[in-house]
């Protein structure tokens, strides 16, 4: 008797730090720091660096790499007076991945990684009374 609710318990456990640590490990970085530097000098003017981190400001999915542009548009967004929930579904493929892309105030940087296969949704917490380059701040971000 033991046996039988020992095992099924053990298999819910594992399967959950398999999700958990899935859902857990899908986040962009708060902040970057970048060196960015003219292409060509301007005359009369002297270049200052701005050494302050850039903050995360925008996430993007892509169907492939983010280089195809192929971004996607969020299934569903929830809204309520101090968060909005924007819910992307993704279709299981075996030929391409989807992509994820943090974007950050004042550069033109993004990090991009692929998601793991086994994930079919994400979704985007955002604070609609905060904002970040004219864009919502993000609070969460959960990948399942």
């Amino acid at each position: 008797m033991i046996c039988r609710t020992i095992v099924p318990i053990a298999t819910l456990i594992l399967l959950c730090s398999v999700f958990c640590s899935a859902a857990d490990s899908i986040t962009c970085p708060e902040t970057i720091s970048t060196h960015q530097e003219l292409t060509a000098p301007v005359p009369g003017w002297t270049p200052m660096l701005d050494d302050a981190p850039h903050s995360l400001a925008g996430i993007t999915f892509y169907d492939g790499p983010p280089a195809e542009k192929a971004s996607l548009v969020y299934d569903q967004i929830t809204h309520a007076k101090s968060e909005q929930v924007a819910t992307w579904r993704f279709a299981p493929q075996t030929d391409r991945r989807i992509w994820m892309a943090c974007s950050y105030a004042g550069t033109a940087i993004e990090l991009t990684k692929t998601l793991p296969p086994n994930i079919s949704s994400c979704s985007v917490t955002y604070d609609p009374q905060q904002s970040i380059a004219g864009l919502p701040v993000i609070r969460k971000i959960t990948c399942r």
